[in-house]
């Protein structure tokens, strides 16, 4: 599997941060900015209003820029080329426009899961517009307003399934470390075993086949910490990720059906997403 270049690594020309003006909002603004003050990025920041009526949409126009204007004075914006965007309609159209027409490389999202912009991105829609997203996507959800953005995630905990969405996730998380300087983690989660024996058997091949994976990758601070878990793949995953403390969870996503059961691997990603004590970054699979 071909990951992110070691070199250039993926290209962040195009930041987007569409917001609903809630709390989450304000941290995902502060997670993009950084974003892109980083990497030299221009950024556009984009609001979706649900209706064309003209006073609610002035009304959006000055919220947009009163939370730009903090921005501003905080000195968080300084140097970075930035463009702010109001459009109307459904939100999942709007926004894959603006992804298209700007080519954006990176959207992120934040929401306190009580307005449009969060409900739409968890509801069933939201598969459609990753499938026109081809770029990855940073969500702030509402149990991860304590994100230290300035200085970008120290610890990023990478869940594999071996499964190629989530190896070339693995390989975007090793690169985003190395650059970071951050710690890395990757969890594998398996069917439950049906006798200890079972259980350390697997535990035993999976931490190999993890260890495999994990020598590929050139990390930069050092050996990277592996996990096996039994049961639950979100349960478990969001287990792992509470108790190592991950400040970022990367996801590899691809728009196929997952298991026997019917779940799909948006359904997992979009439960990883709502309920995370940390950002979550989804990675699709290039095309």
């Amino acid at each position: 599997m071909t990951g992110p270049s070691k070199r250039s690594g993926p290209k962040l020309d195009n930041v987007l941060i569409a917001t609903d003006f809630s709390a989450a909002s304000k941290t995902a603004l502060a997670c993009g900015t950084a974003v892109a003050r980083r990497h030299r990025s221009k950024l556009f920041v984009v609001h979706v209003s649900s209706t064309q009526a003209k006073a609610k949409v002035m009304d959006a126009w000055r919220a947009l820029q009163s939370e730009v204007t903090d921005l501003l004075v905080a000195g968080r914006l300084a140097g970075v080329d930035h463009k702010l965007l109001v459009k109307s309609g459904a939100v999942g159209e709007a926004l894959s426009q603006v992804v298209a027409e700007h080519k954006i490389d990176l959207v992120v999202l934040g929401s306190s899961g009580r307005t449009g912009l969060w409900k739409f991105f968890l509801g069933s829609a939201s598969e459609t517009i990753m499938q026109h997203v081809s770029c990855p996507v940073l969500t702030v959800g509402p149990n991860s307003l304590g994100t230290n953005s300035e200085s970008g995630p120290r610890r990023i905990l990478v869940p594999t399934g071996f499964a190629p969405q989530s190896l070339y996730a693995v390989a975007y998380g090793s690169w985003l470390a190395e650059q970071l300087q951050s710690s890395l983690a990757l969890v594998h989660v398996a069917v439950n075993a049906a006798s200890p024996q079972d259980v350390e058997r697997v535990k035993r091949e999976r931490l190999e086949r993890l260890r495999e994976i994990a020598s590929k990758e050139q990390h930069g601070r050092g050996k990277a910490e592996l996990m096996v878990e039994f049961g639950s793949v979100t349960e478990r995953i969001l287990d792992a990720a509470a108790r190592w403390k991950a400040e970022l969870i990367v996801l590899g996503v691809h728009s196929v059906e997952s298991d026997l059961h019917g779940e799909t691997t948006w359904s997992k990603a979009m439960d990883i997403m709502r309920r995370a004590p940390c950002p979550v970054l989804t990675v699709p699979m290039p095309k």
